[in-house]
């Protein structure tokens, strides 16, 4: 196979030696002269390595006249480009040229660009040189990635291994991009007759200055120094920074980046306050990254999402390895509410702190966490992990291998953002005195054990938890209650309380959410009746026409018939909340598996819809005294005994 190669650099670079050096005999005329040497296009040919090579000589200046010489003679196609530059300070007048050659060729070029450093006899290392040097390295990354160093003045084995490097990465690329047709962008004011030398001392100031602040350059400097432009092919990407107070989302963005945008510091009040958002160009797709408070705990999280960002291709939720908690799971809940339950198909978590775990084994140090396993286990094992003291390279390396990873995921997803929720999921919140099954019968709606559920004197859930699940396009969230009253007479903290109360007036959404009370089968209790007085005196009144009642233990029935055992009960206590319920009301056996346990649910979320659909709006009691509900909560017995009698 005949491989072409196409010469490229400033004036003095080294190419005709490297050209000849490639050839393996002096085709191009090659000497140290002020004024340039090659005036035109040439091509010369020769058998390396035993190949056929074919190796096209270029000037500096790029005249209409020398670019169609240069068309002619890359026909029918070219296998790389060559792009020349002498090893030491990189220069304005290199950056320009790497421009120019990028104004004049089609943007996919630069995939089939390499770059040769001539003078390799200079002392130092080649990769040092390009890690240490930003310009050098975005330059690097930019093209195909691959380069090499030539010493035009070696001994001709050296020479011979330096040209066997070469077309070894020219065949690896060949293999990789496939040849190049040679086409170049629209004749308009690109095409200019020379480079323009003379660059202003306060441009060299402006460009120092900004290298200073910002260690990998402007976003608009990389598109100006390298020709950096989007393909109008390939959809642009918003990625959402998403975590916790504290857990290092901005140093993140900025990694992604490759600037420092988004304000990093220690404090011990929140450095970010609202949405924030930088692009950058990678792999020739517009990368959108936005920054963001944390979310569980911001105030007008959703609208301002909506205007700094609608529709995210990707959530990046960061957390620091051996921190993942409650707080954590505030921040998915926010993400859910706002975008429905599909989001975590839009999911990748990023462990931040690499460098803390030391020698230890990254999977068995995630072993530790159940609630992280299963988060990443919910998102197909999408993660990645950052080190905050990596060096350049391995910086590099980790923001590449996140990109690529998000951008396999959107693919997957058919480059589509996820939307923002279109309409309110339905809620159902569940409550009870311990004891009833709640938990299990959450988990029996959900299709998975999302609530931690056991036999025990004590109450199992102490908390508000929360779950969720896709029924028939709806999403529906599932509200695991602690009991109220049994919470108020084990701790006697008036505080604790009153957020209990709030934290359950705060799932309640008008016209989305229905409540179930959970009573176990033939044990009708005065804690339940009193479970059924709180609803009303948290909710209101009307609440009973949004209210279902789930008996648990259905397998206690054996062979009889829900029907029969609520019309023939004796319990005029039952009797009352059924038919304030409207006699809505189903029963659970919370050890079925398979497709009778999902009819269960079935029968349960059907139930729970038709009750939204035709109640209408019940509203939410904003207005009530939440220190009052406190009181009546904590009624004395006597006084509750009381009560339940007036009520039933």
């Amino acid at each position: 196979m005949e491989v072409r190669l196409l010469l490229l650099g400033k004036r003095g670079a080294g190419k005709s030696a490297t050209g000849n050096n490639i050839l393996g005999k002096a085709v191009f005329e090659s000497r140290f002269s002020e004024q340039p040497v090659t005036r035109s296009c040439q091509r010369g040919s020769g058998v390396t390595q035993g190949r056929e090579v074919v190796v096209i000589d270029t000037p500096d200046i790029f005249s209409s006249d020398n670019i169609k010489r240069c068309l002619e003679l890359s026909a029918p196609s070219l296998h790389a480009l060559l792009l020349v530059i002498p090893l030491g300070n990189y220069t304005v007048e290199d950056r320009q040229t790497a421009e120019h050659i990028q104004n004049v060729f089609e943007e996919k070029a630069r995939r089939h660009t390499i770059i040769i450093f001539t003078r390799k006899d200079e002392e130092g290392s080649l990769e040092d040189y390009v890690k240490n040097n930003t310009s050098i390295w975005d330059l690097v990354q930019c093209s195909s990635g691959q380069y090499c160093a030539f010493n035009n003045k070696a001994s001709k084995d050296e020479q011979d291994a330096q040209v066997k490097d070469l077309l070894c990465k020219v065949e690896d690329l060949v293999e990789n991009e496939g040849p190049y047709a040679v086409n170049l962008r629209d004749e308009d004011s690109r095409f200019q007759d020379s480079v323009n030398e003379d660059t202003s001392q306060h441009s060299m100031n402006e460009d120092t200055s900004q290298r200073k602040n910002y260690p990998h350059g402007s976003g608009e400097q990389h598109q100006q120094m390298i020709g950096w432009e989007p393909n109008p092919g390939l959809p642009a990407l918003k990625v959402l920074l998403v975590g916790k107070r504290g857990v290092g989302k901005s140093a993140v963005g900025n990694s992604l980046l490759g600037k420092r945008v988004f304000e990093t510091r220690y404090s011990e009040e929140p450095v970010t306050w609202r949405c924030m958002s930088e692009n950058r160009i990678w792999r020739e797709r517009q990368v959108l990254i936005i920054d963001t408070p944390d979310v569980s705990s911001s105030k007008d999280i959703e609208q301002d999402l909506v205007n700094t960002c609608p529709g995210p291709h990707a959530f990046l939720l960061v957390t620091p390895l051996g921190s993942f908690n409650e707080k954590d799971d505030m921040v998915l809940s926010t993400i859910r509410r706002i975008f429905g339950n599909k989001f975590i198909e839009y999911m990748i978590v990023l462990l931040t702190r690499k460098e803390d775990i030391e020698n230890q084994v990254l999977d068995k140090f995630l072993a530790r966490s159940k609630r992280l396993n299963e988060l990443i286990n919910k998102c197909k094992n999408r993660y990645s992990i950052f080190n905050y003291r990596a060096r350049e390279e391995e910086e590099r390396c980790q923001v590449d291998k996140l990109l690529q990873e998000i951008v396999s995921m959107v693919q997957q997803n058919g480059d589509k953002p996820c939307t923002f929720r279109e309409k309110e999921p339905l809620c159902i919140i569940l409550v009870g005195k311990s004891g009833t099954g709640k938990s299990a019968s959450g988990n029996t709606i959900l299709g998975s054990p999302e609530f931690h559920s056991q036999l025990k004197a004590q109450p199992v859930t102490t908390s508000f938890q929360e779950g969720w699940r896709t029924w028939n396009g709806q999403d529906v969230v599932v509200v695991d209650t602690p009991p109220l009253c049994q919470e108020s007479r084990a701790e006697g903290d008036l505080s604790q309380l009153e957020k209990a109360v709030k934290d359950c007036r705060s799932y309640y959404k008008e016209g989305s959410t229905v409540l179930v009370v959970v009573l176990q089968l033939g044990r009708i209790t005065t804690w339940d009746k009193k479970a059924v007085v709180d609803l009303e005196r948290i909710f209101g009144a009307e609440v009973m026409k949004y209210t279902i009642v789930l008996f648990t233990r259905k397998e206690d029935l054996e062979t009889g018939k829900l029907d029969d055992y609520v019309n023939n009960t004796d319990n005029k206590h039952l009797k009352n909340i059924i038919e304030k319920c409207k006699r809505r009301y189903c029963a659970f056996n919370n050890k079925e598996t398979g497709q009778a346990k999902e009819d269960q649910a079935e029968e349960l979320l059907t139930m729970a819809s038709n009750v939204i659909k035709g109640g209408g709006q019940h509203k939410h009691p904003r207005t009530r005294d939440v220190g009052k509900i406190m009181k009546n909560i904590q009624e004395k017995p006597s006084k509750l005994l009381s009560t339940l009698k007036e009520r039933f």
